[in-house]
């Protein structure tokens, strides 16, 4: 007989195990640090960054619905990222947005909302 995990809990190991696909390491917390092409990320629920050899680092929120588990936004940012590292450029410019992961975005229906909105 199974027994039924929370959200949450199920969320923890689909993080796990997508960080093992997509090579990220977790550095603390929920932030793990992935490698896609020549950009490095430092991922977490709230903010994805990309850190540059120069020590400087760029920012943007994370789109998510609020219902959803912190670890699943991470795995998700991490799967989008390793699958298409240009998409962080379309995530800083259009915050809020959702974006697939072949880079095109989602109809206007599908935005997410922000605390200014």
């Amino acid at each position: 007989m199974r027994t039924k995990c929370a959200p949450a809990q199920r969320a923890t190991k689909y993080l796990k195990r997508i960080a093992a696909l997509t090579g990220a390491k977790q550095v603390c917390g929920e932030s793990y640090r992935l490698t896609a092409g020549r950009m490095h990320f430092l991922v977490d629920s709230k903010f994805v960054r990309v850190i540059s050899p120069r020590s400087e680092s760029t920012c943007f929120s994370v789109a998510a619905d609020p219902d959803m588990p912190s670890a699943e936004v991470v795995a998700s940012a991490l799967l989008q990222l390793k699958n298409n590292a240009r998409l962080f450029e379309k995530w800083r410019e259009l915050q809020g947005y959702a974006f697939k992961a072949n880079g095109k975005m989602f109809r206007d229906e599908f935005r997410l909302m922000t605390d200014d909105t």
